[in-house]
């Protein structure tokens, strides 16, 4: 199997390249067996492979379920000490770092390619999908502009110079394929990068990668797809990323890039970022363009910046903000929301790291939503828990006000107080029924999707091609079915008159069209402003992250619970570890269009505790000395027995 990385490979040893072949061999891709089988984690799941899903047992050897032995990992780069110690690396520390003629941008790029090449793989976190094609002319060019930029003397180099990106396959690079995780889109090449890549580079940010992800980015538990199998969390390798910005996560955390870009419709920006000790913003909708994103929903997608600070996260986001700057009509329309002063008194800053304020608790009131740890149906772990306690007491201490039991009045649905324990929650109708925000007969996923592929490189143009083609993965069947039950109910005819005699009016509208979720963002911002609110905090996962394969531990995610209904922003910030050193974070949520705020309350937070610690597993890469020979065959080992290691293991 070919590397991924270009050019000339970074180690040199004839043992090494042994090693390397031999870890291209022993992929630890997925969980799937022959057939759809699934088995770990003392659960088995089949998926039916029958007619024109057969292709799976042609790439069935691809998908056994191995243990990962986490004593190996760090023992793997042991092949030259980097130019510039990457691990944990800033915007800010590399900048500085060229300015004092220390690094180039070829010297930055080639140590990140260096751990790529080999820790992604060999490991089996599987994060990196593929790198760009372009970086030896991209970097040299870069190098060129550092070098002019020395020479003058003015010592001032663009914003994101040379920031390497970490992409999700949802988003369309120019060269690169957007797969979306599926192998019917290996031959989707864009013709344009999608809007935020678009900005990111015209800042001086390069494409290192783009990063595996959940198949269609349909599920919030794990990521796993039919073009590169299962992500691994670099905290704990036989556990899940969560979905569907998995690979994005588990690459930043692991500093294979310094900073990502997922993706998020109920929870794929905050919820990876979670499991992986991350920050993550999801903005307002309107906030950032989706164009050149796949689309899961449209009325709920979000685009933007996962990363190891809130300060580089604050740098990305503050370049993709307002409406979309496509000639002539914006190519993402709901953008124009942004600069509509009625919707967002806030205005458009164009330099978010100036609320980046240590002190900035101080005079802020913070709500805690405890509904979202107090649902005993949802089994919250109680270190969790315990870390949350802290992280309100640790806000209490850096001088915000603690709002307690924080909750919203109910509404003309005839709702109880809601107080954050059910995402979609909104009550009961007029005639004592359940009552979701949205239709479960919406076909926005067909609708968005077939939007999307008119205009794409693929020669599959609809959901129903891609589903003859079969070329997805057997776990996502159930849900693409599903959703193509419904593709010939237009989702603008819902509500329907029925729907509406029965007293349910949501259908399946936007934030701002559909009147249930704009009556619960509504009574949410008066809530806020009622109680002085500037605000909201509750765990992004109740829970650490599961096993893979393991179906039956809680999930206890919160990140579905306020911001997609409302289309309000939300950010995520590491609160601590359990004990087991598995990631924990706080998710903070506010008004529209104030992400200025939570970024004020998230850097004060982050300032006041730092909390994130780098995956022990992935240290600097280091020289070869005869001591890390031994490390290195130690490894190559630890491999050989991986192979012959049982497809299957019980949850701890």
């Amino acid at each position: 199997m070919a590397s991924r990385v270009q050019g000339r490979p970074l180690h040199s040893t004839g043992f090494l390249l042994a090693l390397m072949a031999l870890t291209s061999v022993l992929r630890c891709e997925a969980q799937f067996g022959p057939n759809g089988t699934f088995s770990q984690g003392g659960t088995t799941k089949t998926y039916p492979v029958a007619g024109p899903f057969g292709f799976v047992d042609s790439l069935s050897s691809n998908y056994t379920a191995i243990k990962v032995d986490q004593s190996y990992a760090r023992t793997l780069c042991r092949t030259g000490t980097p130019a510039y110690p990457v691990v944990e690396a800033t915007i800010a520390g590399v900048h500085q770092a060229m300015l004092a003629g220390n690094l180039t941008c070829s010297q930055l790029v080639a140590a990140y390619k260096q751990r790529i090449e080999f820790y992604d793989q060999s490991s089996g976190v599987n994060s990196i999908r593929v790198l760009a094609p372009d970086l030896d002319s991209v970097t040299a060019a870069k190098d060129a502009q550092l070098a002019a930029v020395l020479a003058s003397g003015n010592m001032t180099l663009p914003d994101l110079f040379c920031v390497p990106l970490l992409i999700k396959d949802n988003y369309d690079t120019i060269g690169i394929a957007t797969a979306n995780g599926a192998v019917a889109l290996l031959d989707n090449f864009p013709t344009q990068d999608a809007t935020i890549v678009a900005q990111l580079k015209a800042a001086g940010a390069l494409v290192l990668a783009k990063a595996n992800m959940a198949e269609w980015a349909y599920t919030n538990a794990v990521s796993i797809g039919s073009v590169f199998g299962i992500v691994r969390n670099p905290y704990d390798l036989d556990r899940v990323t969560a979905g569907s910005s998995g690979g994005t996560a588990a690459s930043v955390a692991a500093s294979f890039g310094m900073i990502g870009l997922g993706s998020d419709t109920g929870n794929s920006i905050r919820g990876p970022s979670g499991h992986q000790a991350l920050v993550g913003i999801r903005s307002t909708i309107g906030m950032t363009s989706r164009a050149g994103i796949v689309p899961l929903f449209l009325n709920r997608d979000i685009g933007g910046p996962m990363g190891r600070t809130v300060e580089d996260v604050a740098r990305v986001f503050q370049h993709i903000v307002g409406p979309d700057p496509s000639p002539g009509s914006a190519r993402d329309t709901v953008t124009l929301q942004s600069a509509n002063s009625t919707l967002n008194p806030y205005g458009i800053p164009t330099n978010y790291t100036q609320f980046l304020i240590a002190n900035g608790l101080q005079n802020k009131t913070i709500g805690v939503l405890r509904g979202a740890i107090t649902n005993p149906t949802q089994r919250p772990d109680q270190e969790i828990v315990n870390l949350f306690n802290r992280a309100v007491m640790d806000m209490q201490t850096l001088g915000a006000t603690i709002v307690e039991n924080f909750t919203v009045p109910g509404n003309s649905l005839g709702d109880v107080p809601w107080d954050g324990r059910n995402g979609i929650y909104i009550g009961y109708g007029t005639n004592g029924s359940w009552q979701s925000y949205q239709n479960s007969q919406c076909a926005l996923w067909t609708e968005d999707l077939n939007a999307y592929l008119q205009t794409a490189g693929t020669q599959l143009k609809s959901a129903n091609a891609i589903f003859v083609n079969g070329g997805f993965h057997p776990s996502v069947l159930a849900t693409m079915t599903g959703f193509l039950r419904n593709q010939n109910i237009s989702s603008t005819s819902l509500p329907s008159a029925a729907d509406l005699a029965r007293g349910y009016p949501c259908g399946c509208g936007d934030e701002y069209t559909n009147v249930c979720r704009a009556e619960l963002r509504k009574n949410l911002v008066a809530a806020m402003d009622a109680q002085g609110v500037d605000a909201i905090v509750y765990p992004s996962w109740n829970n650490p992250a599961r096993l893979i394969g393991d179906y039956d531990s809680p999930l206890g995610d919160n990140s579905q619970n306020v911001c997609p209904p409302t289309g309000m922003p939300g950010i995520t910030v590491p609160m601590g570890f359990t004990s087991r050193g598995l990631p924990a974070s706080l998710q903070i949520a506010g008004r529209p269009y104030a992400e200025s705020t939570l970024f004020t309350v998230a850097y004060a937070y982050e300032q006041g505790t730092m909390r994130r610690r780098a995956p022990p597993a992935f240290p600097e890469c280091v020289a070869n000395t005869t001591s890390s020979i031994v490390s290195s065959d130690l490894a190559r080992r630890k491999l050989l027995e991986l192979a012959g290691a049982s497809a299957s293991f019980s949850v701890q």
